[in-house]
């Protein structure tokens, strides 16, 4: 689906080792003398004939062995060893040729071949058509692995997104600007990898992000700045996530949130467009508050290619269902409930709903059978006009499954839009969304307006819904304004707390298909602001905020209105690839337990390493680790 640009073979080519590359040859080439290096793909043997296909990076080409030396020496040819040939190419015979292959109407006839380096015994195979290995095997021999076409034409649209980046941006005015990543440890949220010193209780940090560098570009004039940054966190690893990642980092001064948007939204429609994905450049990305998403889909990064949407469902059920719940609301699993779907179905489902939910409650799953009656054990508690309101809102018909959940608002909004997909996915295993969940079918989204403070996990306080140099939006400043001057602080004063998870932020973020390709935001340039908001509503300690203090410095000496974006390279690339995982998308991956594994990343210290960097092991549980 993804294509790369194509490289001109005299670039590629060298003439001690090949005249063409093994993706290269054409019936133009016919009767040309050439010379190929590359790596033996397969071997097939036909009596007086042997057929050897020779692959590089750039495809495969098929080479003739006819004379009884030549055949002997390929007969012995073990795959994945590296060879040169020399030959002539002709055209293959009409019901030989492969319109599969770039090089299928032609083959070299072979009458030279040097073996350039044999290839040991394989602890997997990497050849055309191979079962491809578990991902531990793959992880522990990746030299191996990146063979594979499908793992290299990843890496080749990686470059091609980066440079496509690179190029876009530079031409609309960024200066590309490399920051540290030894930083200082902050308080920005995620765990971070410490890096000691040989002064003793001093640390670096890698650094989370260029947050603060990059605001600090802004303040020192460079209006303009981008990156590809490399970023660390010290997290579990997950298919869509890494200890270390890239970003295309970006800043601008003097800019609108929507000036923003549409510089990003300009880029990625440039890479969606050079990388051969299909998508309408002309038509704007749609813009969605996070209200409505979570309303909608339960969830502020919605896969807006399939419906099953929420409906609030409070005003037709009756009181005494479900008591007192703040909130009651369905969704409708379309056709869920054809090809099968029995009772025990209908007991794993809400099992797992259990197991999704915030609060333990779970939903009720309704099998809507053939003459319109719901089959649930909700259908008990509903009298027939109940179940008819319920059949007309959520347009139900025969062999659909509908999902009901009460209690309160946030429960139940984020256990349906887990439910939402649960059901698409097992739509999808019975033939249904099949073009909707197509993984090139791209659906982008803006998601704005999201909240700039939330309760946080022990609801003591509140904390920045993304990061505190958030700023508001306009039509809200005043009212954060006039609560801060007051003095008061926000984790003393519960209706200052409430009005505050009130205020919306300049933040937005970029969806595709269920994932976050990336978010951003307009930034407090505002010492006095950014100060407040540090002390009085996010209440960090002091060793905390001395951490901020080069940053507050920074916006009381002229700080310009700022704001910028960071979009996931990893994760991009991997929707564009209809990877699975970031880990097909990234030469060197860790493994889901953040270790390196081929090359055994990390590792132990010597003791005088340890010793210099006034570092002490605890031994019982470095011997646990033997």
């Amino acid at each position: 689906m993804v294509s790369t640009t194509t490289v001109s073979e005299t670039v590629l080519a060298t003439a001690d080792f090949r005249t063409h590359t093994c993706g290269g040859l054409r019936e133009s080439d016919v009767g040309s003398t050439i010379k190929l290096s590359g790596w033996v793909d397969a071997v097939r043997s036909f009596g007086p004939l042997t057929f050897v296909s020779l692959r590089d990076r750039h495809g495969t080409t098929q080479l003739v062995f006819s004379d009884a030396a030549s055949v002997e020496t390929a007969n012995q040819l073990k795959p994945e060893s590296v060879i040169r040939v020399t030959g002539a190419v002709r055209e293959r015979p009409g019901n030989m040729k492969n319109a599969n292959m770039a090089t299928g109407a032609v083959e070299v006839v072979v009458d030279g071949i040097e073996t350039l380096n044999t290839c040991a015994h394989l602890p997997l195979q990497v050849g055309t058509g191979s079962e491809i290995a578990n991902e531990e095997t793959r992880l522990r021999h990746r030299y191996l692995d990146l063979r594979r076409a499908s793992l290299q034409q990843n890496l080749a649209t990686r470059s091609q997104v980066s440079m496509t980046a690179r190029n876009y941006l530079c031409e609309h005015g960024f200066l590309e600007i490399e920051t540290p990543t030894l930083f200082k440890s902050t308080p920005e949220g995620a765990r971070e990898f410490l890096v000691p010193t040989r002064t003793k209780n001093q640390f670096y940090a890698l650094t989370q992000s260029p947050q603060q560098y990059k605001q600090l570009l802004m303040v020192g004039g460079l209006d303009r700045y981008f990156q590809l940054a490399r970023c660390y966190r010290d997290e579990g690893g997950r298919a869509d996530r890494q200890p270390e990642f890239t970003q295309i980092d970006l800043e601008m001064s003097f800019v609108s949130q929507r000036d923003i948007m549409e510089t990003i939204e300009g880029m990625v429609k440039k890479i969606w467009h050079t990388t051969s994905a299909p998508i309408d450049v002309d038509t704007k990305f749609p813009v969605m508050s996070f209200d409505e998403a979570m309303a909608r889909y339960g969830v502020d990064k919605p896969d807006t290619r399939y419906g099953l949407e929420m409906h609030d469902v409070a005003d037709l059920v009756p009181a005494e269902v479900f008591g007192d719940a703040a909130s009651v609301r369905a969704i409708n699993a379309k056709q869920l409930g054809l090809h099968g779907f029995s009772r025990k179905d209908i007991s794993e489902l809400e099992a797992l709903s259990k197991r999704l939910s915030v609060d333990g409650k779970g939903a009720f799953v309704v099998k809507i059978d053939e003459d319109g009656a719901w089959k649930s054990s909700l259908a008990k508690k509903m009298a027939p006009e109940h179940t008819a309101a319920f059949n007309a809102r959520l347009d139900v018909a025969p062999g659909d499954v509908v999902l009901v959940a009460a209690g309160s608002y946030t429960a139940v909004t984020t256990l349906l839009g887990r439910m939402r997909i649960q059901c698409a996915q097992q739509l999808y295993a019975k033939g249904f969304l099949q073009a909707e969940l197509d993984p090139f079918n791209f659906h982008h989204l803006w998601v704005v307006d999201f909240p700039m403070f939330e309760l946080d996990a022990d609801a003591a306080g509140l904390s920045a819904t993304h990061h505190p140099f958030t700023a508001p939006q306009a039509r809200d400043l005043p009212t954060l304004l006039e609560l801060l001057a007051t003095g008061h602080n926000a984790w003393e004063d519960d209706a200052m707390q409430r009005a505050l998870l009130d205020v919306k932020a300049q933040h937005f973020d970029l969806v595709c298909n269920g994932w976050e390709l990336g978010g951003g935001s307009i930034r407090l340039h505002s010492m006095e602001l950014q100060n407040a908001v540090l002390q009085q509503v996010l209440n960090l300690p002091e060793v905390q905020k001395k951490s901020f203090e080069h940053l507050l410095n920074a916006l009381g000496h002229g700080a310009p209105p700022h704001g910028g974006m960071a979009l996931g390279l990893d994760r991009l690339v991997a929707i564009l690839c209809g990877a699975s995982s970031l880990r097909d998308v990234i030469a060197f991956p860790k493994s889901t337990t953040g270790n390196e594994l081929m090359t055994g990343s990390p590792g132990p210290v010597t003791p005088e390493q340890l010793l210099e960097y006034h570092i002490a092991v605890n031994q019982a549980t470095a011997a646990s680790q033997i």
